[in-house]
Protein backbone atom coordinates (compact mmCIF):
# COMPACT_ATOMS: atom_id res chain seq x y z
CA UNK A 1 0.00 0.00 0.00
CA UNK A 2 3.02 2.43 0.91
CA UNK A 3 4.33 1.71 -2.10
CA UNK A 4 1.34 2.55 -4.27
CA UNK A 5 1.11 5.64 -2.70
CA UNK A 6 4.72 6.24 -3.25
CA UNK A 7 3.90 5.53 -7.03
CA UNK A 8 1.05 7.33 -6.98
CA UNK A 9 2.82 10.61 -5.78
CA UNK A 10 5.91 10.04 -8.65
CA UNK A 11 3.39 10.27 -11.55
CA UNK A 12 1.50 12.73 -10.48
CA UNK A 13 4.31 14.91 -9.55
CA UNK A 14 6.04 13.88 -12.95
CA UNK A 15 2.88 15.00 -14.80
CA UNK A 16 3.17 18.46 -13.26
CA UNK A 17 6.55 18.58 -14.00
CA UNK A 18 6.34 17.90 -17.64
CA UNK A 19 2.93 20.01 -18.18
CA UNK A 20 5.26 23.11 -16.79
CA UNK A 21 7.88 21.92 -19.23
CA UNK A 22 5.42 22.11 -22.00
CA UNK A 23 4.47 25.46 -20.90
CA UNK A 24 7.36 27.01 -20.88
CA UNK A 25 7.94 25.85 -24.30
CA UNK A 26 5.07 27.74 -25.92
CA UNK A 27 6.29 29.62 -28.56
CA UNK A 28 3.83 32.79 -30.03
CA UNK A 29 3.62 33.57 -33.44
CA UNK A 30 3.23 36.64 -34.38
CA UNK A 31 1.68 36.99 -37.77
CA UNK A 32 1.60 40.96 -37.79
CA UNK A 33 3.04 42.83 -40.64
CA UNK A 34 5.43 44.52 -38.37
CA UNK A 35 6.73 41.05 -37.98
CA UNK A 36 8.51 41.14 -41.55
CA UNK A 37 9.60 44.64 -41.45
CA UNK A 38 13.57 44.43 -40.84
CA UNK A 39 15.16 45.57 -37.20
CA UNK A 40 16.20 48.85 -38.57
CA UNK A 41 13.42 50.42 -40.58
CA UNK A 42 15.26 53.85 -39.87
CA UNK A 43 18.23 55.41 -40.37
CA UNK A 44 19.96 55.01 -36.97
CA UNK A 45 22.71 53.08 -34.73
CA UNK A 46 25.47 53.66 -37.29
CA UNK A 47 23.26 52.87 -40.66
CA UNK A 48 22.97 56.80 -41.33
CA UNK A 49 26.76 56.23 -41.66
CA UNK A 50 26.19 52.90 -44.15
CA UNK A 51 23.85 54.91 -45.97
CA UNK A 52 26.30 57.93 -46.44
CA UNK A 53 28.88 55.73 -47.61
CA UNK A 54 26.33 54.37 -50.35
CA UNK A 55 25.41 57.73 -50.81
CA UNK A 56 29.14 58.55 -51.73
CA UNK A 57 29.94 55.58 -53.97
CA UNK A 58 26.52 55.61 -56.26
CA UNK A 59 25.61 58.99 -56.36
CA UNK A 60 28.79 61.17 -55.80
CA UNK A 61 27.79 64.27 -57.26
CA UNK A 62 24.59 64.67 -55.10
CA UNK A 63 26.43 63.55 -52.10
CA UNK A 64 28.46 66.85 -52.60
CA UNK A 65 25.41 69.66 -52.59
CA UNK A 66 24.22 71.31 -49.67
CA UNK A 67 20.63 69.59 -49.70
CA UNK A 68 22.88 66.48 -48.32
CA UNK A 69 24.67 68.36 -46.09
CA UNK A 70 21.43 69.50 -44.46
CA UNK A 71 19.66 66.66 -44.96
CA UNK A 72 22.92 64.69 -42.86
CA UNK A 73 23.01 67.12 -39.97
CA UNK A 74 19.33 66.49 -38.62
CA UNK A 75 19.47 62.80 -39.01
CA UNK A 76 23.26 62.89 -37.33
CA UNK A 77 21.78 64.99 -34.68
CA UNK A 78 18.01 62.77 -34.19
CA UNK A 79 20.92 60.02 -33.87
CA UNK A 80 22.78 61.54 -31.22
CA UNK A 81 19.97 62.64 -28.97
CA UNK A 82 16.35 62.68 -30.45
CA UNK A 83 15.12 65.74 -28.45
CA UNK A 84 17.82 67.87 -29.96
CA UNK A 85 15.97 68.40 -33.37
CA UNK A 86 13.34 70.10 -31.49
CA UNK A 87 15.55 73.20 -31.06
CA UNK A 88 16.44 72.97 -34.74
CA UNK A 89 14.35 76.40 -36.23
CA UNK A 90 11.66 76.75 -38.74
CA UNK A 91 14.30 77.90 -41.88
CA UNK A 92 16.07 74.74 -40.97
CA UNK A 93 13.24 72.06 -40.79
CA UNK A 94 12.28 73.73 -44.12
CA UNK A 95 15.76 73.54 -45.31
CA UNK A 96 15.52 69.55 -43.77
CA UNK A 97 12.28 68.70 -45.44
CA UNK A 98 13.41 69.84 -48.99
CA UNK A 99 16.61 68.13 -48.50
CA UNK A 100 14.32 65.12 -47.99
CA UNK A 101 12.47 65.50 -50.54
CA UNK A 102 15.61 65.50 -52.82
CA UNK A 103 17.07 62.50 -51.24
CA UNK A 104 13.76 60.67 -52.05
CA UNK A 105 13.85 61.58 -55.53
CA UNK A 106 17.57 61.05 -56.22
CA UNK A 107 17.40 58.09 -54.49
CA UNK A 108 14.25 56.78 -56.50
CA UNK A 109 16.17 56.90 -59.97
CA UNK A 110 18.70 54.45 -58.97
CA UNK A 111 18.24 51.28 -60.47
CA UNK A 112 19.39 48.55 -57.52
CA UNK A 113 17.44 46.89 -55.12
CA UNK A 114 19.45 49.03 -52.11
CA UNK A 115 18.58 52.11 -53.54
CA UNK A 116 14.57 51.27 -52.74
CA UNK A 117 15.75 49.96 -49.06
CA UNK A 118 17.78 52.88 -48.24
CA UNK A 119 14.92 55.50 -49.29
CA UNK A 120 12.05 53.22 -47.56
CA UNK A 121 14.82 54.41 -44.10
CA UNK A 122 15.54 57.62 -45.26
CA UNK A 123 11.50 58.12 -45.80
CA UNK A 124 10.28 56.50 -42.45
CA UNK A 125 13.34 58.83 -40.45
CA UNK A 126 11.92 61.73 -42.22
CA UNK A 127 8.53 61.23 -41.08
CA UNK A 128 9.63 60.41 -37.56
CA UNK A 129 11.47 64.02 -37.23
CA UNK A 130 8.55 65.63 -38.86
CA UNK A 131 6.49 63.73 -36.13
CA UNK A 132 8.60 64.94 -33.29
CA UNK A 133 8.41 68.53 -34.96
CA UNK A 134 4.62 68.36 -34.96
CA UNK A 135 4.47 66.86 -31.74
CA UNK A 136 6.08 69.41 -30.09
CA UNK A 137 4.19 72.20 -31.57
CA UNK A 138 0.99 70.94 -30.18
CA UNK A 139 2.39 70.83 -27.28
CA UNK A 140 3.69 74.34 -27.25
CA UNK A 141 0.56 75.62 -28.76
CA UNK A 142 -1.87 73.98 -26.04
CA UNK A 143 1.03 75.51 -23.64
CA UNK A 144 0.01 79.03 -24.98
CA UNK A 145 -3.65 78.74 -24.63
CA UNK A 146 -3.33 78.02 -21.44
Amino acid sequence: MKSRVIFASVVLGLGLVITQANAATTTNNDDSPAATKPASAMLVNGSQMQFAAYMGHNVGKFAQTTNWTNFMSVVSLYNQSPAAVLNISPADRAKFNEAAAQVTNTLAKQKDANASLWMHQADHTTRMINFLWNANQSAVEAADIQ
